[in-house]
C-alpha cells in the first residue's frame, strides 16, 4: 500500500512543478502564483503546501526532473560515445527536436532566467543535487575521471552550453536550428583541447 501512495505523492509533486514551470513560462511571472500552480495540478493551495514551501521551490523541482531526465538519455548512448561528446549530441538533438516543448532546452533557459529574476533567498538551487545525476554518469562512462575531474567537465558543459544558447536565443528571429548547433559544436570545441 505505501508504495502506490509514494508513487502518487511523486506523481502530484512532477504534476506540481510541471504547472510551476508551464504557467512560469506561459504566463509569465506575474501569473506565477501557488493558487494558480495548484489550479493547474488540480490541487488545493493547501495541497500544494504539502510538497512545496515555496512556488520557486517547485520550479526548481521542475529543473532537477529535467536534469534527470536528460541524464537518463545520456545513458542511451553506445559506451563507446565518449560522456563529453555524448552530452554535446544530446544538447544538438534537443535543439532540432523542437525549441517549443515544455522539455526543451530553450524552455530550461527560459525557467534558468525567471529563478534569476524570482526572491533570490526563495531561489536557492542545491547545484550538488542538480549535477548529482550528470557526475555519476560521466565518472561510471569515463574511468579515467575522478568525481573532481567530473564535476569540472560538467560545469565546463553547462557554461559553454549556457553561452552558446544564450548568443543563439539572442538572434532575432527566424533563427535556423543549425546556426545553434554551430554555435555548441564550437563552444564544446574548446572543452576537448
Amino acid at each position: 500500500m505505501s508504495g502506490l501512495r509514494e508513487t502518487k505523492k511523486a506523481a502530484t509533486r512532477t504534476a506540481l512543478s510541471r504547472a510551476a514551470a508551464e504557467i512560469a513560462l506561459m504566463e509569465g511571472p506575474e501569473a506565477f502564483t501557488v493558487a494558480a500552480i495548484a489550479a493547474a495540478a488540480g490541487v488545493s493551495p493547501r495541497t500544494f503546501h504539502n510538497y512545496f514551501p515555496s512556488r520557486e521551490d517547485a520550479l526548481v523541482q521542475f529543473v532537477v526532473i529535467r536534469v534527470q531526465e536528460l541524464t537518463d538519455q545520456l545513458y542511451e548512448f553506445p559506451t563507446s560515445v565518449p560522456p563529453r561528446d555524448a552530452i554535446e549530441q544530446l544538447v544538438i538533438n534537443q535543439l532540432r527536436d523542437g525549441d517549443d516543448a515544455m522539455d526543451s532546452f530553450s524552455a530550461m533557459f527560459r525557467i534558468g532566467e525567471i529563478l534569476e529574476n524570482l526572491d533570490p533567498i526563495k531561489c536557492v538551487i542545491d547545484k550538488e543535487r542538480l549535477i548529482a545525476p550528470l557526475l555519476e554518469f560521466m565518472v561510471e562512462r569515463d574511468k579515467d575521471l575522478d568525481k573532481f575531474d567530473a564535476a569540472t567537465l560538467i560545469h565546463l558543459h553547462a557554461a559553454a552550453i549556457a553561452t552558446s544558447l544564450h548568443t543563439f536565443y539572442q538572434a532575432p528571429e527566424p533563427r535556423d536550428i543549425e546556426d545553434g548547433v554551430a554555435l555548441i559544436r564550437r563552444a564544446c570545441a574548446w572543452i576537448k583541447k
